[in-house]
């Protein structure tokens, strides 16, 4: 499958104004999303899995396949995609910043340990957590049409902890974050209105993903500025499909032009989304 792409920067001050008026146009209310976002880094040329790995048995027929055309190709970085819910993240009550600046670990050290399990209970269950894997290709180089368009594929994998399987493959853990948004979708055009969030500074294990998460409100902004990404994204079965390629250009063009009064919407740098493992 083939992605077409066209990206614009949203300053915060304007993420309410464009947030009705997607929802004017699309003719629908946003739908909101939160996803954890794992990172892998290839290590090796991985090898085709021919024994079961941890929950590897979850992940049966097509998807088995397709998972095995993205990760024994070259050295990629790719990431694992989790739903969670605004719920899952656990509540902040009982601990200030003024017991312990911005150190949550220093905020709770005054604290006795019924306390500390009211500050981290939540109902985020990590075992039970879905995930599906994410691959997506360097963009073309040298295509003339104005948008940003790369190869890419999904499968679905392992409940629970991910970090097994992917090690089998080849990849190993290297970072994570959390990305909120609002979707829209306009015919075959999804919209995503999103910012990326990162987690707060803790003695969390930094080689591995995180089996609990914090309270939201310790969630910073990746951009300081509070900036939004809106990314329109149409998906392209057939990429060899010229005319289909081609429609789905004009398309995201068409929506382009419905904008031009609130954002500017453009092909993203080739370099910037290079995701080639060196």
């Amino acid at each position: 499958m083939h992605e077409l792409l066209l990206f614009a920067s949203v300053p915060h001050h304007q993420h309410h104004e464009l947030r009705q008026q997607l929802a004017g146009l699309t003719a629908m209310q946003p739908r909101h999303r939160l996803e954890r976002r794992l990172i892998f880094k290839a290590y090796r040329k991985p090898g085709v899995v021919t024994t079961r790995v941890g929950a590897s048995q979850d992940v049966q027929g097509v998807d088995l396949q397709r998972l095995n055309k993205m990760l024994n190709g070259g050295m990629f970085y790719t990431q694992v995609v989790g739903p969670v819910l605004r719920e899952n993240f656990a509540a902040a009550a009982g601990v200030t910043r003024g017991e312990g600046g911005d150190d949550p670990d220093a905020a709770m050290s005054g604290i006795d340990e019924s306390q500390k399990d009211s500050f981290s209970n939540s109902s985020y269950d990590y075992e039970s957590q879905s995930w599906k894997l994410e691959f997506r290709d360097i963009p073309e180089a040298g295509t003339r049409s104005a948008v940003t368009a790369r190869l890419m594929a999904s499968a679905g994998l392992p409940k629970g902890d991910i970090v097994e399987p992917m090690n089998a493959w080849g990849y190993g853990f290297v970072t994570e974050y959390v990305v909120e948004g609002d979707i829209f979708i306009l015919n075959d055009i999804v919209i995503f209105l999103h910012r990326v969030l990162q987690y707060p500074s803790e003695s969390a294990d930094p080689h591995v993903p995180r089996r609990q998460l914090p309270s939201f409100e310790q969630m910073t902004p990746l951009d300081k500025s509070g900036s939004y990404v809106l990314q329109a994204a149409i998906t392209v079965q057939d990429g060899g499909n010229q005319e289909t390629m081609r429609t789905a250009s004009q398309h995201l063009f068409g929506l382009r032009e419905q904008l031009r009064s609130a954002v500017r919407l453009e092909q993203a740098d080739r370099l910037s989304l290079d995701t080639r493992a060196k």
